[in-house]
């Protein structure tokens, strides 16, 4: 295929209005037009996470021919990050176990759309809850995924969680290396090193059929029969587009996951005009963002106070709400949980101080308030009072009076010596927005109709998750729906 001016200032006209600069250099480079090394694929997929791999595992078990393109030289998104759990609520796993948890496909809709707020697309939530079942006992058979189940592991605690297990950690990690396996056994074609720049279209309707794409020989061109799948993941590594679609304090964030999930799906669909949605919307979390090491449950145990010794946040909220609070209320998005001894040798603590301890983050201990404030670098003087408060206001039962309140279920006293001071800060984990799709993958124009050609699927793809996440779902999602993409492209080739 030729790549033309045209067409070149086309997609750089969409990059300015990104926050790109389309350079001269590049504007003369464009009046040549050259031909570009050819490779033809039933499918072309874009991104080497749970939602494209699984897309070519189920395709070419349909006899489809799919390409996958990653831009890294190796499985580098938020799958291999994430901790591996994927939900279903009657798989065989579960019957072979004896799991008898009450569980149904209608709560997990419910579920599902309770902690988005009511705003997830219907459809597509159905479709998940209605399939994940299916799903993970065709991961589980056909591709080698192997699950613990029967545990209480993710709300609502409906022994619904299926941990991937095996000897990589974390279980998102393992859950890569099962696909990645089957993969090789299908010779699905994985080409590394390889960046989605620009999408290609036929210029006599507009249809998708392939990707321009950057490999360390030169660009080349990858045509898709069927069409091409964006499973590039979100922005969560872009702070420009954070800043200019999340705001400032989710800018701010370290991120918790993969440093290379960059919006492709959203800068390279854009001169196709899709109907992106939910682009202000994130899931974040607590992290130590210099060594990477993760206090997810300290930060409910104890009172969190900012470097300025003031506390800013009902320590009572959810870890995300806690660390939305860190990012927009705190200096430079830095907050300290202070908790005694008595807090920290809970056992559900124990994976938390592992990290701290594994990764050498910081951890302040002293046998007083006064010295603890030293040490971390607090106010003696505004610490000691804010510890006093604490303490009489839960003996007196009055924490929800206090400015802020603090609403924690089981509230912990703060007496026994040693205490200690954690610094953390609120994480960027992942965004929830981008292309709307329909349930069978397809990405939907402004006008409601499906952009031929084009599929997304994982955070690539939007209007399933607003606001949070029922823990699990994501994995599950970007694994049902990437099926789904398959069995439709190969009721099309039929």
């Amino acid at each position: 295929m030729q790549t033309s001016r045209r067409s070149l200032l086309k997609g750089g006209l969409f990059a300015s209005m990104a926050g790109g600069l389309a350079t001269a250099s590049m504007v003369s480079s464009a009046a040549e037009t050259v031909t570009l090394p050819q490779k033809t694929y039933d499918l072309v997929i874009c991104g080497l996470g749970i939602g494209g791999i699984v897309t070519a595992i189920r395709a070419t078990e349909l006899g489809l021919k799919p390409v996958v393109l990653e831009k890294m030289g190796e499985a580098s998104g938020n799958t291999v990050f994430s901790a591996g759990f994927m939900l279903g609520v009657n798989t065989k796993m579960q019957q072979e176990k004896g799991v008898k948890s009450g569980d149904t496909v209608e709560k997990f809709y419910e579920d599902m759309m309770k902690v988005s707020q009511g705003r997830g697309d219907p459809a597509l939530t159905r479709l998940v809850a209605e399939q994940a079942d299916n799903t993970l006992n065709w991961l589980h058979d056909y591709v080698g995924v192997q699950y613990a189940v029967g545990a209480n592991l993710v709300w609502p605690m409906l022994q619904r969680a299926h941990l991937t297990t095996g000897d990589v950690k974390p279980g998102g990690k393992q859950l890569m290396e099962y696909l990645l396996k089957k993969a090789k056994e299908l010779n699905v074609p994985i080409m590394y090193n390889t960046k989605v720049v620009a999408l290609l279209d036929n210029p006599k309707n507009g249809n998708v059929i392939g990707v321009k794409a950057k490999t360390r020989k030169g660009f080349e061109e990858y045509l898709g029969k069927y069409g091409v799948v964006m499973a590039t993941g979100g922005f969560s590594a872009n702070k420009q587009m954070l800043t200019m679609m999340a705001g400032v304090p989710a800018a701010n964030m370290p991120v918790r996951g993969s440093h290379t999930v960059t919006g492709e799906s959203i800068l390279l669909t854009g001169p196709y005009f899709p109907r992106v949605v939910n682009v202000d919307q994130y899931h974040c979390g607590p992290i130590h963002g210099p060594t990477g090491a993760n206090p997810l449950n300290i930060v409910n145990t104890g009172i969190a106070v900012s470097k300025e010794t003031t506390r800013y946040t009902d320590e009572g909220k959810t870890y995300v709400q806690m660390s939305r609070d860190t990012a927009a209320f705190t200096p430079g998005n830095w907050g300290y949980m202070i908790v005694d001894q008595d807090t920290h040798d809970l056992p559900v603590l124990k994976n938390d101080w592992f990290s701290y301890e594994s990764k050498k983050a910081p951890v302040y201990k002293a046998d007083t308030i006064e010295a603890l404030a030293k040490e971390a670098g607090l106010d003696p003087v505004k610490l000691k009072k804010i510890v006093d408060e604490y303490n009489a206001a839960l003996k007196a039962g009055t924490l929800s009076k206090m400015n802020p309140p603090n609403t924690h279920k089981n509230p912990r006293p703060i007496l026994k010596a040693p205490f200690y001071a954690v610094p953390f800060q609120g994480g960027m984990t992942a965004t929830f927005g981008g292309p709307v799709i329909n349930t069978r993958g397809q990405v939907l124009d402004t006008e409601g109709r499906p952009i031929r050609g084009l599929f997304a699927v994982g955070n690539a793809a939007g209007g399933l998750f607003y606001d949070n996440y029922v823990g699990g779902a994501q994995l599950t999602s970007a694994s049902v729906i990437g099926r789904q993409i398959a069995d439709y492209v190969k009721s099309l080739a039929k």
